[in-house]
């Protein structure tokens, strides 16, 4: 498995379940001390944890962390893309292009380019599971700013449209909308 932001929060408690039930984990983040220490917590489970340092905004990160995966377990069989960043409450108006962009960056390029890259290897396989922690923003207009909206909402479409044309194909999409 492939979780990113798993430094704190809910990718955090998703990389060491996984672990917990034996799985072998490449845990993404960009803060590598509390990688580190999220290593050291799951040594004595079944599976194991190895830390990538890397920045999800980054389409080379996205394909390096996949790719350590592969090289590094064999294969790949969940993708939890997880890592976001969420916007000041912004409306249109107020809203900056760098941030706009930004938020584009981490909270969907970075989506975009793992599950590209790990659809490679699951449609190999025929098989694979990839989950995106989306929002509650991404369904409603109102809980939260233009562009973090947009970019979850955006995230929720890529989701559905990758779970109708790969299901015949033993691949999973699937959102969860804390």
């Amino acid at each position: 498995a492939v979780v990113t932001g798993a430094s704190s929060g809910i990718g955090k408690s998703i990389a060491l379940m996984y672990a917990k039930e034996g799985a072998s984990v490449v845990a993404v983040a960009r803060r590598k001390e509390r990688l580190d220490e999220l290593v050291e917590m799951a040594k004595e489970y079944k599976g194991s944890i190895i830390a990538f340092q890397g920045d999800v905004s980054k389409k080379e990160d996205n394909e390096k962390m996949i790719d350590i995966a592969v090289n590094t377990f064999g294969t790949i069989d969940i993708l939890v893309n997880n890592a976001g960043i969420m916007d000041a409450m912004e409306p249109i108006s107020e809203l900056d292009d760098d941030t706009w962009f930004h938020l584009f960056d981490v909270n969907l390029n970075g989506p975009f380019y793992a599950m590209k890259k790990a659809l490679n290897y699951m449609l190999d396989k025929g098989r694979g599971n990839i989950i995106n922690v989306t929002s509650v923003g991404g369904l409603f207009g109102g809980r939260a700013g233009a562009g973090y909206t947009s970019s979850k909402y955006a995230l929720n479409g890529l989701t559905k449209n990758i779970a109708f044309m790969y299901a015949n194909k033993g691949i999973r999409c699937n959102a969860i909308c804390p």
